[in-house]
């Protein structure tokens, strides 16, 4: 295959890595042996398949699946496998797609492709984990623009009538919302955990620096976290009115009662 590189056109042999987040997260010893392909790494974070010479599949915790030299219909074929077992996945599934080449000079990391001089188990791992944090970065980041959306209604809605509703039902769901969505990032996702071969080749530890800054993984998940602290803040405050006014009103009836009770106490001894 002739791959154009700036101006020059070199032989080069071009595969494409397809990711999908399914889940908001996945047992890996519950795939393990649910799919057809040969187990050839595993970890409580990520376990790799090999179909063929050059095609893998790369499942990850966090919930997303990488597929790399496989066919469509062997896609097709493996996700129905997880379907069946560990059921449809999330209602708007996330996806990212990249190109893996083989050509002669060394690792080159581009926007639309990665460069390799050789392909290896080790540089595959660490193209198939950014790619697959990039698809699952979006699935949160689809979630917590959701919630902001949600946040700012209510707090728009103060802004315009200056009073919040007595129920602290809606304010309580979208905070154990949040509350989740987080535990999900910090305890499923990892991002900020580099994989265990780039402690052992600065080679590796470059590869997945500069595929990590191309997909703004860093970048996006601080962006996420910010996101959800505000909405947390903003939540936080309505809840405290909310409660407030609760007690308030709490107050008022016994007041009331109070007064009601002296009232009925001074009206009896005139009848």
């Amino acid at each position: 295959m002739i791959f154009q590189k700036g101006h020059r056109s070199i032989m080069s042999t071009l595969f494409t890595m397809q990711a999908i987040n399914l889940y908001d997260s996945i047992q890996i010893k519950s795939v393990r042996s649910l799919l057809s392909g040969k187990v050839v790494f595993s970890s409580p974070q990520e376990i790799v398949f090999q179909y063929g010479e050059n095609s893998f599949l790369f499942v990850y915790r966090f919930g997303s699946i990488v597929f790399f030299g496989l066919s469509n219909e062997e896609i097709d074929r493996e996700i129905s496998k997880v379907k069946a077992t560990l059921g449809p996945g999330v209602g708007s599934p996330t996806t990212e797609t990249y190109q893996v080449v083989i050509g002669d000079s060394g690792n080159r990391v581009e926007f639309e492709y990665v460069e390799l001089k050789k392909l290896t188990i080790e540089q595959l791992r660490l193209a198939a984990v950014s790619v697959a944090q990039s698809a699952g970065v979006e699935y949160f980041e689809m979630m917590t623009d959701r919630l902001l959306y949600e946040t700012s209604r209510l707090m728009e809605k103060l802004s315009r009538v200056g009073s919040v509703p007595l129920q602290t039902r809606p304010i309580l769901k979208i905070i154990g919302s949040i509350a989740a969505t987080r535990q999900n990032i910090i305890s499923n996702m990892s991002i900020l955990d580099p994989p265990e071969e780039t402690w052992k080749s600065k080679e590796l530890e470059k590869l997945h620096r500069e595929l990590q800054a191309n997909f703004d993984i860093d970048v996006r998940f601080k962006t996420l976290d910010r996101k959800l602290t505000l909405i947390q803040d903003n939540l936080e405050i309505l809840s405290g009115l909310v409660t407030s006014r609760r007690s308030t009103l709490l107050e008022t009836m016994i007041v009331c009662l109070i007064i009601l009770e002296i009232v009925l106490l001074l009206w009896r001894p005139s009848q």
